[in-house]
């Protein structure tokens, strides 16, 4: 395998990236993320690892995520597909799905990681913790620096908050692979190193996901009506339509959160 080919690609594809693109690097990301989800959980079961099963919690809502994005541009740009404002309305509830999943995230893997550190519980396993978080350290961190630049430059939030996912995952990988080198030391005075980074990470994913909601109901997107998940009926006019979008509290202009 020729890694300069890949780092070169890498950047070509950070720099001029399109809409399939996106979408491509969607399906790569939740091939990892389900793999890592299905690994990290039996792990986590064996090594009693709290930011493990962080790691493996991430990575489930991670695929979430991924798939919110895949369906954000399913069939963008072809014939007889989604219009361009379909899209736009699909990237205005990925978005908000995916900070909501940000929350939902933060609560359960900080409870975990604040249950393990107040157990004084020393992860087990450190073999086979190094095995899965070593590796991933670095795909999640490729994933999620391709993800946020990608979706940045083609102004799409839902996909750049994927990224921010994919690079959690990997700030966590890196607790798990930190935690575990010391405990194969048999070093065991840092027994709380991967819970408390699993506890921070949480923190950080919560008030970012906190921030996703707010901007985007000071923007005039009214997300805690169910009328703003589902699509209006009406395709009579285009007058008709924006009254129906106006009346389920959707605010088409291009999302920026």
């Amino acid at each position: 395998m020729n890694y300069c080919n890949i780092l070169t690609e890498c950047r070509q594809l950070s720099e001029n990236p399109t809409a399939y693109d996106a979408y491509v690097l969607s399906w790569i990301s939740m091939f990892f993320t389900v793999l890592a989800f299905g690994l990290g959980v039996g792990i986590s079961v064996a090594s009693h690892s709290a930011a493990t099963l962080g790691y493996a919690l991430e990575n489930g809502v991670d695929s979430f995520s991924s798939a919110l994005v895949l369906w954000r541009f399913w069939g963008g740009g072809k014939e007889g597909g989604p219009t361009e404002a379909q899209l736009e309305l699909r990237e205005k509830r990925a978005s908000i799905g995916i900070g909501m999943m940000f929350i939902i995230l933060a609560v359960v893997v900080g409870g975990v990681a604040s249950a393990h550190l107040d157990a004084s519980e020393p992860p087990e396993e450190p073999g086979l913790l190094l095995g899965l978080s070593a590796p991933s350290v670095l795909i999640f961190l490729v994933l999620g620096v391709l993800k946020y630049r990608v979706g940045k430059k083609i102004d799409s939030p839902s996909l750049a908050k994927d990224g921010v996912c994919s690079l959690c995952g990997s700030g966590l990988s890196f607790g798990v692979c930190l935690g575990a080198a010391f405990i194969e030391q048999e070093n065991y005075a840092v027994w709380w190193l991967d819970a408390t980074i699993a506890v921070t990470v949480s923190i950080g994913l919560y008030f970012y996901g906190l921030y996703t909601l707010i901007k985007n109901a000071q923007a005039g997107n009214l997300w805690w009506r169910l009328e703003f998940w589902y699509t209006p009926k009406s395709r009579r006019t285009p007058m008709a339509e924006k009254e129906e979008l106006d009346k389920a509290g959707i605010d088409m202009t291009p999302n920026k959160v």
